[in-house]
């Protein structure tokens, strides 16, 4: 079971994306330590899909998703950009 996603409370306000979100992002905080890269990069996701949802007129659960799903999107693109330029940096690497 997932921890973060169950501790979700029930009620009309869960309803809002942004108090999801909101609430999402204190509980990674709270199960999670600023050190690791990954809860790093999980809030940081969180903190970008916050911002483009309470942007959107009529912000919904589907926005949220659709909101994180680019900035995933965006972060896989980064990490291979990254990875291939450390790559190609390497001594002897071939230059394509």
């Amino acid at each position: 079971m997932n921890t973060i996603a169950s501790a979700v409370p029930a009620g009309s306000r869960t309803q809002d994306p942004v108090f999801q979100l909101h609430t999402v992002r204190r509980l990674v905080e709270e199960q999670y330590t600023a050190e690791q890269p990954l809860a790093r990069a999980a809030l940081h996701l969180i903190d970008c899909a916050t911002e483009v949802v309470a942007q959107l007129p009529e912000g919904s659960i589907d926005a949220c998703r659709d909101a994180l799903g680019s900035a995933r999107a965006a972060v896989v693109s980064a990490t291979v950009a990254v990875g291939r330029v450390r790559d190609l940096s390497a001594p002897g690497a071939e230059r394509a």
